[in-house]
C-alpha cells in the first residue's frame, strides 16, 4: 500500500467518523429514544384503557392525568389539539431506583408518563420513551435491572395494541 492510498483512507475514515456516522444516528435519533405506536380506538378510549390497565398492573398507579391542551391554553399557549399525559408510578421500583444516592439523579423521569394525542388527521397516537434503549443502556447495574422490569410492566400494560418495544 503505497503512502498516499493510506493517507487518502485516513481521511475518508475521518470524514465517515465525523458527519456521515452522527448524521445516521441524527436520523435514526427520534425512532430510537422515543416511541410512537398507533391506537385502533379514539382519544378519551385509548387514555381510558391505559389509565385502567396501569392501574390494574400490579405495583403501578397512576398519579395524574394532565390535559396539556387545556394546560397551554390556561397558560398563554396556543391549540394544539387533543393531548393528555398520563403520570404513572410504582412504589417499589421507584424506592429501589432512589434509595442510592448516586442513583437520586433518575428522579428526572419519574413519575413516568405516556402520552395520548390526536393528530390533526383524526388519528390517534401513544407516546413513550424507549424503555428497552433506556435499560440496554444502564445493563450490568441497578438502574438497568429495574428499568427491565419497568419495560416488562409496559409492554404488558399495552399488549392491546400488540406493543413490544424494540432498539428501533
Amino acid at each position: 500500500m503505497s503512502k498516499r492510498s493510506f493517507i487518502a483512507g485516513l481521511v475518508l475514515g475521518a470524514v465517515i467518523a465525523l458527519f456521515i456516522i452522527p448524521f445516521g444516528f441524527k436520523l435514526a435519533f427520534k425512532n430510537m429514544l422515543f416511541k410512537e405506536v398507533p391506537s385502533s380506538f379514539g382519544f378519551e378510549k385509548t387514555v381510558s384503557l391505559i389509565t385502567n390497565r396501569l392501574n390494574h398492573q400490579k405495583g403501578w398507579h397512576v398519579t395524574n392525568i394532565i390535559n396539556q391542551e387545556q394546560v397551554l391554553l390556561d397558560n398563554g399557549g396556543s391549540e394544539v389539539g387533543k393531548v393528555k399525559i398520563i403520570k404513572f408510578c410504582n412504589a417499589k421500583l421507584s424506592s429501589e431506583m432512589l434509595k442510592s444516592d448516586d442513583r437520586k439523579y433518575m428522579s428526572v423521569k419519574m413519575p413516568l408518563s405516556i402520552s395520548v394525542y390526536e393528530k390533526s388527521d383524526g388519528k390517534v397516537y401513544i407516546g413513550l420513551m424507549n424503555g428497552y434503549l433506556m435499560a440496554r443502556m444502564f445493563s450490568g447495574s441497578v438502574e438497568g435491572d429495574v428499568m427491565e422490569s419497568v419495560v416488562k410492566d409496559i409492554e404488558n400494560v399495552m399488549s392491546f395494541l400488540h406493543f413490544r418495544y424494540t432498539i428501533f
